[in-house]
């Protein structure tokens, strides 16, 4: 059996690579699948073997795929078995590709049909009017009219803000937040509005691309339309798309420049522009680092610098943290397609939240939150 993307990426030979060590069930922060299901299968080394067999003929498609699929979309594509692999297998990338062999030979599995679907419809993941967005917005924004008077405007740089910041409450907040920031300090930025769509990083990760395609083709049109020449975005997901993946969904040069909103806000605090923006506050905190932002893009610092400038901020650090720091159970859309064993994989999460003295859970990730 050939795996036709594996090959057209280079990287067929990466499940005969796999030294088989289980360093990616039992290393330090390593697989969160692994250790609430406890089955081969679900760890990186068990997900090579399996792949393996099927590319070696010894295990027919209808013996192995099922095995297969269950493990590479019971996956939160952490990147922690990469963390820990002792032969640098790019795991994330390779299960993205494998998850698409399973869509082009319509072995999808149904619920993620349906998060499709819904996606299709409404232009974002969580299925609610475009309208929303903007009414979502308003209702936490202090001055509507200001808000208002930045969507679809002209601008060099563009804030956007992805669906969870669109439609869940506390990233809505924090969005919303940012973008105060960057009206005091005389920022001047567009946003898309009710013409925003889904980045398409749920279906990049589920293996959808040409969906994906088809919404990364849109935002960039959007984008041109108004001169934008940078994208903030505090999603990391978001980010890894306009940043890394439309280049090679689209085969075509970076057409903007990309910032992490942490990282922004980062360099805000080093420049000094923050300084008069701050209320003193009197409270403990936990950072958990989102995966997308931490292990897969290297944003460890730049959060942890902007807590550290917020006066009366104590910050104390989980005993996993940075790489080594657990998965929240909420990537690689695994809630569309086991969320019983998304939550499963959170409360691993909380166990380590508990042993900290922490009044607060601060994380840079909307849909970790």
């Amino acid at each position: 059996m050939r795996f036709p993307l594996l090959e057209k990426h280079g990287l067929q030979n990466m499940p005969f690579t796999c030294a088989q060590c289980s360093f990616c069930q039992v290393g330090h922060g390593s697989c969160p699948t692994y250790k609430v299901k406890r089955l081969d299968s679900y760890s990186g080394k068990g997900k090579m073997i399996i792949a393996r067999a099927l590319m070696q003929g010894r295990l027919k498609p209808s013996e192995g795929l099922e095995g297969l699929r269950d493990g590479i979309f019971g996956c939160t594509l952490c990147g922690g078995c990469e963390e820990v692999c002792q032969v640098d297998i790019p795991f994330v990338k390779l299960y993205q590709l494998m998850r698409a062999e399973f869509y082009r030979r319509g072995l999808w599995p149904k619920n993620l049909e349906a998060a499709r679907d819904t996606l299709l419809k409404t232009s974002n993941i969580q299925g609610q009017a475009q309208t929303d967005r903007i009414d979502g917005w308003s209702y936490w924004h202090p001055d509507e009219d200001s808000l208002q008077r930045s969507v679809g405007r002209k601008a060099k740089t563009a804030f956007f803000f992805g669906c969870s910041s669109s439609y869940k409450a506390v990233p809505i907040q924090a969005t919303i937040a940012t973008t105060l920031v960057m009206d005091r300090i005389g920022e001047e930025y567009t946003v898309l509005g009710q013409d925003e769509w889904c980045c398409g990083a749920p279906m990049i990760m589920t293996g959808d691309f040409a969906t994906a395609k088809t919404l990364a083709e849109h935002n960039i049109e959007m984008y041109k339309q108004l001169g934008v020449e940078r994208v903030i975005t505090n999603c990391p997901g978001c980010y890894r798309m306009w940043a890394h993946e439309y280049h090679e969904l689209l085969d075509i040069e970076h057409p903007f420049e990309v910032e992490y909103g942490a990282a922004y806000l980062a360099r805000l605090c080093d420049s000094g522009k923050l300084n008069n923006l701050q209320t003193p506050l009197d409270i403990t905190v936990t950072f958990h680092d989102p995966c997308d932002a931490g292990r897969n893009e290297g944003f460890f610092e730049e959060p942890r610098k902007v807590l550290e400038n917020l006066p009366g901020v104590t910050l104390e650090e989980l005993p996993h943290n940075r790489n080594n720091c657990f998965c929240c159970g909420s990537g690689g859309v695994l809630r569309a397609f086991d969320n019983e064993f998304a939550l499963n994989i959170n409360k691993l999460k909380l166990k380590d939240i508990e042993q900290t003295q922490a009044q607060w859970v601060i994380s840079a990730c909307p849909s970790c939150v």
